[in-house]
């Protein structure tokens, strides 16, 4: 009876570890001395912390971080998937990139585990079919949801690249959008105008190309000073807008 009591004990204590361990990658992602100055000076407007948690990712897991820019998503992520995991840092390929690749291989390189990922506007993303566990699309997707074209559908080119995130997941991967939320019942082309999105325009075009809707964070991002019908940077609000957190899953 007390060896079972010491299995069970040692048993308990595995568990207690491994749930502190995957908490303590986070904070230890967050804190990484590897993260360029200009990323951890953001860190209080993007609370990284309590998204990474609702994002739930596990180590050894990969990531594709759409329009990764400098880093900032980027960086997190290759804390929390670790060595067994990889992260492709999305660039819109062309002149700007080719200037910046010099510094962000340098900037990326002590992580061990990012790869820069240049692509062509409308190329194929040159990853396997069910290949990835999670897509993030942070402060972009307002420049995608609409075109005067289209007018309150879903773009064309907007739909492929959908698709395109579609394919590269795994069944049961994750995209993940942030976004600068609009008022509700506001257009696409009003939303657009303001640099943001309604909720419902979001879960319409995950929903058109397949994707299943799997959660939101609204208190991550809450200002109620923020009243949604305007274009926040000229409102003084850059890092402070209302903003959506959903997480739509592939079936």
């Amino acid at each position: 009876m007390n060896q079972m009591k010491k299995v069970a004990a040692a048993l308990i204590g595995i568990v207690a570890v491994s749930g502190a361990a995957y908490g303590a990658s986070i904070a230890e992602a967050i804190a990484n001395d590897n993260r360029a100055e200009s990323n951890t000076e953001r860190d209080g407007d993007r609370k990284p912390d309590q998204v990474l948690e609702f994002i739930g990712l596990e180590p050894g897991a990969v990531v594709l971080d759409w329009g990764a820019g400098g880093g900032y998503w980027a960086e997190l992520f290759a804390g929390v998937a670790g060595s067994g995991g990889k992260v492709y840092a999305h660039q819109n390929a062309g002149e700007r990139f080719e200037s910046q690749k010099g510094a962000l291989t340098e900037q990326f390189a002590p992580f061990g585990n990012i790869e820069l990922l240049p692509l062509a506007r409308g190329a194929a993303i040159p990853l396997d079919d069910n290949s990835v566990d999670a897509v993030m699309v942070s402060y972009l997707y307002h420049h995608m949801h609409y075109s005067e074209a289209s007018g309150e559908s879903f773009p064309d080119g907007s739909s492929a690249l959908f698709t395109e995130y579609h394919r590269v997941l795994k069944p049961g991967g994750l995209l993940i959008i942030i976004e600068h939320q609009a008022a509700e019942g506001s257009s696409r082309a009003q939303s657009a105008a303001w640099h943001r999105v309604p909720a419902a325009a979001a879960r319409a075009d995950a929903a058109s190309v397949g994707f299943e809707f799997a959660g939101e964070a609204p208190e991550i991002f809450n200002n109620p000073d923020d009243d949604q019908m305007n274009m926040w940077g000229e409102a003084g609000l850059r890092g402070k807008t209302t903003s959506i957190v959903h997480k739509y899953r592939k079936p």
